[in-house]
């Protein structure tokens, strides 16, 4: 048994990821597997029958393994796992592909790097908050960022990185209670190749921070600064009994429509993909919660190229507010 055909490393698991294999040997049964080797759980089997050659398209099997979702809690800065990267291998009949390490995102063969958030590079968030910041650089590549704090006294840390797609959390609670700004820097091979500013400030009280994922599979956090509305939802399920009709049981549910700040072109453009993401959280502090996207479409409507977008979120369970 040999394998014919293996996908590029780093190749993106939302495409095909093909493998193709052959034997000199008669017609058998072969049984394909396919393994994380972070776990070296068997992930995914197929059988075929009489064959003495065939393929196999792993990509869903990994979509399924590496479901994006944000960390519970984040405390401090630092590199997180958020279902962007995994590594496994093909076994036909005993016989064993090379390791691959397969992404999210979906990049050029030949791309040394490439920030993958579409926001712009100056944001603002509260102290207790984060952010997420996702990138891609080849494995050989030396990766180094660098986190600049400013305020009554200058602070910095250097983060410990890697190629492939990982995702960077920034918060201000790293550094004493008195800093104002943060500068993110990441350096690939000595050359500052990205730099993104955070202004820190506390948020207004109707404010909502909200993270989804992006077009590249990556996760993106905003604050939508005002509360437009707030709507609760009640339903209630009756019962007939002797004295009439009865509530046996009541659901209420708690829905925001929120307003983002007036912002250029480009950052209106990134909020849209709200839309697309398969997953969109509300961002408390530094934890998070599931919600439910009750938007099915905006309305880009420009003024000398700058916008507004409304967005509509409803509590993912029953009881909750948001």
């Amino acid at each position: 048994m040999k394998f014919t055909s293996i996908p590029e490393a780093y190749s993106s698991f939302n495409s095909p990821l093909v493998y193709e294999f052959e034997s000199e040997q008669e017609a058998k049964d072969l049984l394909v597997e396919i393994t994380d080797l972070a776990t070296n759980e068997v992930i995914g089997r197929k059988k075929l029958y009489a064959a003495t050659a065939g393929s196999i398209d792993i990509a869903p099997y990994l979509r399924r393994r590496a479901i994006a979702t944000l960390p519970e809690n984040i405390a401090g800065c630092g590199i997180v796992e958020m279902g962007t990267q995994i590594k496994v291998r093909v076994t036909v009949d005993g016989t064993a592909s090379s390791s691959r390490n397969f992404i999210a995102a979906k990049v050029a063969p030949d791309t040394h790097y490439r920030l993958l958030t579409h926001q712009l590079a100056q944001r603002t968030m509260a102290r207790d908050e984060f952010d997420l910041i996702a990138y891609f650089a080849m494995p050989d590549a030396v990766v180094e960022v660098v986190v600049e704090a400013t305020g009554k006294e200058n602070q910095s840390l250097s983060l410990e990185a890697s190629g492939g797609h990982r995702v960077i959390a920034l918060t201000a609670a790293s550094f004493d209670s008195a800093t104002e700004d943060l500068k993110v820097k990441i350096i690939i091979d000595g050359e500052e190749v990205s730099v993104i500013d955070y202004e820190i400030k506390p948020n207004l009280k109707g404010a909502r921070r909200i993270a989804w994922m992006n077009s590249d599979f990556s996760p993106e956090v905003y604050t939508f600064p005002l509360r437009k509305s707030i709507l609760v939802e009640a339903a209630r399920k009756r019962i007939a009994t002797l004295w009439g009709s009865e509530a046996a049981e009541v659901e209420h549910y708690n829905q925001l429509k929120l307003l983002s700040a007036y912002e250029p072109e480009s950052q209106i453009e990134a909020l849209q993909e709200i839309l697309c993401s398969p997953k969109v959280w509300l961002v408390k502090g530094s934890t998070v919660e599931n919600i439910d996207l009750r938007t099915e479409r905006m309305l880009h409507a420009n003024s000398e190229g700058m916008g507004i977008v409304e967005l509509d979120i409803r509590s993912a369970q029953e009881g909750v507010r948001l």
